[in-house]
């Protein structure tokens, strides 16, 4: 999935007085009201995993839980990778706030929403979700994280297009078609800031790796 390069810009917020409750935001780009609407739905339940299942498609949560538990060979049914996901959030970080900072309709049936999040411990992130039109309800679909570093490697596999993007510590597995143009872009060495989310429909494997949706090269 090639898309623009994507340019972030903040909104004001404003806080809530009741505790752990999200941060009331401002109006943010343009969408249709249902969109955002389960949007700030599942933003309202984002600390109790399972309040926001009507909100989400497998996939969906099959990337939340491979994320968390980093085994690929765990082959767990949704509802176990939900319960397992619904635990750990418990002893995680509570969410903040979040800001919608980005906007894009990829067809009548799917859209692209940036999200920048705080967690109770003042750090923030930056996430693009997919979401798709099942049954005539707006769902979450995919989570594509950001990863910042270095080429490392870049090889053949088939019809794809593999990148090891990261340092010596620590490195990530992204895959993109070969007639991308990603693939035709980037090479080794190269510093990019990489935008994927985990690929978890394909056969299970002993690698977790992530479907590019953007990349662009950090100067």
């Amino acid at each position: 999935m090639q898309l623009s390069v994507w340019k972030s810009w903040f909104h004001k917020k404003r806080h809530s007085s009741v505790a752990d409750s999200m941060y009331t935001v401002d109006k943010g780009p343009a969408m249709p009201d249902e969109i955002r609407e389960v949007i700030q739905q599942f933003f309202r339940t984002y600390n109790h995993f399972k309040g926001a299942r009507s909100l989400q498609t497998d996939t969906f949560i099959k990337e939340v839980f491979y994320a968390t538990k980093q085994d690929p060979k765990d082959q767990r049914t949704v509802e176990e990778m939900e319960a397992y996901i619904q635990h750990k959030n418990v002893l995680r970080l509570r969410l903040k706030s979040y800001v919608i900072d980005e906007y894009l309709s990829l067809g009548e049936k799917i859209c692209m929403v940036g999200v920048t999040r705080e967690f109770s411990n003042n750090h923030k992130n930056r996430v693009l979700y997919f979401l798709i039109k099942e049954n005539d309800s707006w769902k979450f679909h995919h989570i594509a994280r950001s990863h910042h570093g270095t080429i490392l490697d870049k090889f053949q596999i088939k019809e794809q297009t593999g990148f090891v993007v990261g340092n010596d510590k620590a490195a990530l597995l992204f895959l993109t078609h070969s007639n991308s143009l990603d693939a035709s872009t980037f090479i080794t060495g190269d510093y990019v800031h990489a935008e994927g989310y985990l690929e978890v429909e394909q056969e299970p494997s002993s690698h977790l790796y992530y479907r590019v949706v953007r990349m662009n090269r950090v100067h």
